[in-house]
């Protein structure tokens, strides 16, 4: 089955956003009521507000690079395979920098609509990233 044009288009300009880490243009791919899971941390983000906190909090103390590899997409709803991968350069809670870089798979899962992104589900191995980075 074809992907559908509108929801590719959104996925891979939103993750070619993410590489450039041009965040306010991240921004405009979500819609405001959007609630984004971090399902490998166990966290809810519920809003546009919530989930800009979350994701510059990650992205920055990780000096992470999220790298699409298949986009499967239909009129209202999007899942993907990917990886992270990058250095952890800031603390995180619990987790001071180690310096370590890392590649861990991921796979995302999310719903669309009025052609932004409402709902998003992130499921990656933390067991790997904490094994990478010496701490566990």
């Amino acid at each position: 089955m074809a992907n559908d044009p509108k929801t590719e288009a959104l996925i891979l300009g939103y993750a070619q956003a993410c590489l450039e880490r041009d965040f306010e243009k991240i921004w405009t791919f979500y819609h405001d009521d959007i609630v984004y899971e971090d399902c490998a941390l166990g966290q809810v983000h519920v809003g546009i507000e919530a989930t800009k906190k979350f994701y510059l909090s990650t992205m920055n103390n990780l000096d992470v690079d999220w790298v699409v590899t298949r986009v499967h997409a239909t009129e209202t709803g999007f899942g993907l395979e990917s990886y992270m991968a990058g250095t952890h350069v800031k603390d995180l809670p619990g987790m001071p920098a180690t310096g370590k870089t890392f590649k861990v798979p991921c796979a995302s899962v999310g719903e669309v609509k009025d052609g932004k992104i409402i709902g998003n589900r992130d499921y990656w191995n933390n067991f790997d990233l904490l094994k990478q980075l010496g701490l566990r």
